[in-house]
């Protein structure tokens, strides 16, 4: 379907939880209230506002968290989101941790591709960095996705925080090198929860590999669905591809093709702005939790509210003016 910008939006991202077993720096702080079970929607609730969209054009999925492993069922329902007549890619996005164990079934429903978050491959920053966190969970969790056949990216938010500088991008992609997977770069969005950080632009990362190097030359074609622009960095006759999604300093809002939808069905046509439609409250239509006598809205009038949200999506965010208000494992990235 078309906004009123006349991009077509084609793309949703849908937040399955607010939880998650990591505490990142940028992305979660360590005082973050989590949501009662009974705000967050059910997966059948889910899968309506998913054949909705479908029916209005959007047939593209990325299933985020939070940490999506961490809430029961996870691949139950990318299995069946998979399975939607309309439906033309279903991807995952996860910290990694949990993915090995899922790895037989994510492979057996034919999941199109995965996102793994890891910002460095030192073990002592890793565990500073995540609150904690495992990085021999993770890298072998990434090693086994890859020999499984299933198409992988590593992203990371690179900080001037904690220590990291060249050594560690370069370690990184050297290790997404060995494994024949794309590196992506995401510039830190400004919000609440990380405003004590800096980080690198892409230009500022781009100079790391060119002092260490690499030669830079861009990739004409678009890979995947998002905003990432990527290149080939070669290096004594080796190749690895690299991108690099600068919301800031590459502002690619005049393009923009998705929507995302939180754990709790609120609608966000974009990241930085306040949701506009409650679905949830649409999908349950005053019920209280447990209630089945009163019917949820026919989907003639799901599919209404959703056109008309998404119609009015905005032009762009404002994350240069003023951090938004709001965690990023609250609305999935």
């Amino acid at each position: 379907m078309l906004d009123k910008y006349k991009r077509t939006i084609n793309y949703m991202r849908i937040s399955l939880t607010d939880r998650c077993n990591l505490r990142c720096a940028y992305c979660r702080p360590e005082n973050a209230k989590m949501v009662e079970h009974a705000q967050i929607l059910r997966y059948e609730e889910i899968l309506r506002i998913a054949q909705c969209a479908v029916t209005l054009g959007i047939t593209r999925f990325k299933i985020t968290g939070g940490e999506p492993l961490v809430r029961k069922g996870a691949v139950d329902f990318i299995t069946k989101l998979k399975q939607m007549d309309g439906v033309e890619q279903v991807t995952l996005t996860t910290n990694g941790t949990l993915l090995a164990a899922s790895l037989p079934q994510l492979q057996a429903c034919d999941l199109d591709g995965i996102n793994i978050s890891l910002d460095t491959v030192d073990k002592d920053f890793y565990s500073k960095i995540t609150g904690g966190g495992e990085l021999e969970a993770v890298t072998k969790s990434i090693k086994a996705a890859v020999q499984s056949g299933l198409r992988c990216k590593i992203n990371c938010v690179p900080l001037k925080n904690n220590c990291t500088n060249s050594k560690h991008l370069l370690a990184l992609l050297q290790f997404a090198r060995n494994l024949g997977i794309p590196l992506r770069c995401i510039e830190l969005m400004p919000l609440s929860c990380n405003h004590s950080l800096a980080a690198y632009t892409g230009d500022e990362l781009r100079t790391m590999l060119h002092k260490a190097g690499y030669s830079l030359a861009p990739i004409k074609e678009r890979l995947g669905n998002g905003p990432a622009v990527y290149y080939e960095a070669a290096k004594n006759g080796h190749t690895q591809i690299i991108g690099f999604i600068e919301p800031l300093h590459g502002k690619f809002c005049a393009s923009c093709n998705r929507v995302r939808l939180t754990s709790t069905g609120q609608l966000k046509p974009c990241l930085y702005s306040q949701p506009t439609l409650d679905l949830r409250q649409l999908l349950r239509n005053g019920r209280k939790e447990g209630d089945k006598q009163q019917e949820a809205a026919p989907q003639e009038l799901i599919m209404q509210a959703l056109q008309s949200a998404i119609s009015q999506k905005p032009l762009g965010h404002h994350f240069e003016e003023k951090p938004a208000p709001f965690n990023m494992n609250e609305i999935g990235g």
